[in-house]
């Protein structure tokens, strides 16, 4: 035996009848673990084909219990719902908010309240005193699906930019105020799938848990999760903007920025189900077609010019919001590239080449 490290030990594999292979455990990690004679364990092979031995109670527990965050006096709501934000997406299932002197001031209440309410998907406010506030995760892993959660944020982002469109053609205030509120739900599945990913780029268990295949997914979903966000925050602007209009935009200008828009929508449709379907070439194609954006933009650009229209200076940040959608997605689909290159690319090893499938 052979150690180097309190936490690394160098064991010989023994075989023994005729098809068992037994490995001993150092009786100082069985110990400190809690474990004894007769325990079950759980064997796991990971990703890199190394082994995991997992025991029952660490097989039970999905996330870090609880923690405890100090509130003063002086802090703002946005500084305290920033605190709780961090703290949700760190994996903590119990959020205890502490004042360590005087009383929790009936703002930074209503802000965690708010924050709760409106954005943070199974969580409930269990515990409300003068100087603690206590948040319970009630969410257990796996609910629901990374690749389905994102699947819901991506059409609610899709209607809303559509919906957009059409309270800019109506000039209707009331769609357009629906299609504001409606960026909430996208930033709650938002804080949700990425509590989840920190917590899977821990835990393999629970990689497996929600969906997903190997810790480096997690860096690609995250940065789809937050290219959806701000899509809808885009389509949440042009609704916005769409209420400051003085007069309809021009048919055949809005025509134009109609076939922009659903270019838009076309490429970031492709590019989750790129993601989502870990389809490379489909990916590829979708990086190509957003070029076409910037054409569509400047014919826009051109017309609004010449026909000297009253809110031409808005139908410009409309433009730019459509423009950002697509090159959001975009993102999407470099980031389903990264994901799946090893899938098209040919692998070398022991002095032979293996080929993908799809190459």
């Amino acid at each position: 035996m052979y150690s180097d490290t309190e936490d690394r030990e160098t064991r010989k594999i023994q075989f023994t009848g005729r098809s068992t292979y037994i490995l001993s455990l150092p009786k100082k990690w069985v110990e400190e673990m809690h474990l004894k004679a007769g325990d079950q364990v759980m064997l796991v092979r990971e990703m890199d084909n190394s082994l995991a031995i997992i025991s029952e109670s660490k097989r039970r527990s999905t996330s870090i219990t609880e923690a405890t965050a100090i509130v003063t006096p002086k802090e703002t709501g946005e500084t305290l719902k920033r605190k709780v934000v961090a703290m949700y997406l760190a994996g903590y299932n119990t959020i205890h908010l502490k004042l360590k002197m005087g009383k929790i001031s009936p703002l930074q209440r209503d802000a965690v309240r708010d924050l709760v309410r409106r954005n943070l998907v199974g969580t409930e406010m269990v515990a409300d005193s003068s100087d603690i506030i206590t948040l319970q995760v009630l969410l257990s892993l796996p609910e629901l699906s990374v690749y389905t959660a994102i699947r819901r944020m991506y059409l609610i982002a899709s209607s809303m930019h559509r919906d957009a469109m059409s309270a800019m053609s109506e000039l209707n205030e009331e769609l357009a105020k629906e299609v504001i509120k409606s960026d909430d739900e996208v930033d709650r599945f938002s804080l949700y799938i990425s509590r989840n990913l920190v917590m899977a780029s821990q835990n393999g268990r629970i990689l497996r848990e929600i969906g997903l295949k190997k810790p480096s997914d997690c860096l690609s979903f995250r940065s789809a999760v937050k290219s959806i966000e701000r899509i809808a925050d885009h389509a949440s602007a042009m609704a916005e903007r769409s209420t400051k209009f003085q007069e309809k935009i021009p048919r055949e200008i809005f025509e134009k920025i109609e076939k922009m828009s659903a270019l838009s929508l076309t490429v970031l449709a492709d590019s989750v189900e790129a993601l989502l379907r870990r389809d490379y070439h489909l990916a590829d194609r979708t990086v190509d077609n957003v070029q076409n954006i910037y054409a569509l933009e400047n014919d826009v650009l051109a017309s609004t010019e010449k026909q000297k229209i009253r809110d031409a200076a808005s139908v410009k940040l409309v433009l730019e919001d459509i423009r950002r959608t697509a090159e959001y997605a975009s993102d999407i689909a470099e980031a389903a590239i990264n994901e799946t290159i090893d899938e098209i690319v040919e692998k070398y090893s022991s002095g032979h080449i293996e080929r993908s499938a799809q190459a």
